[in-house]
């Protein structure tokens, strides 16, 4: 989004994406198929963000860049990492806004 949204739109944005993030796949140690489910089912997470909520996906240099609600996060390791990258960062920009 390029407009600012308000604490009340982030927070709502916040809480769809940690209840979808919450359906992902659990990856189980010995099963190696878990994890690709898993790894699969970020990366769809991240392209519905994409299409529904009008977020901006960019892969500078191997890595992962997620900006939706003029919040940005970042990670190397892959999609699932982003998303709890960006919850975690969307957290932080709420607690910012509140303390100023």
């Amino acid at each position: 989004m390029s407009k600012r949204v308000t604490d009340t739109e982030l927070l709502a944005i916040l809480h769809d994406v940690k209840a979808k993030r919450d359906t992902l796949p659990a990856i189980t140690p010995a099963d190696w198929s878990t994890h690709d489910a898993h790894h699969s089912a970020a990366a769809a997470l991240v392209q519905s963000l994409v299409k529904e909520q009008g977020a901006r996906l960019t892969t500078p240099l191997g890595g992962f860049r997620l900006s939706l609600a003029g919040v940005i996060a970042t990670c190397t390791s892959g999609h699932s990492g982003l998303i709890l990258n960006w919850i975690n960062a969307a957290y932080r920009e709420l607690d910012r806004r509140r303390a100023a």
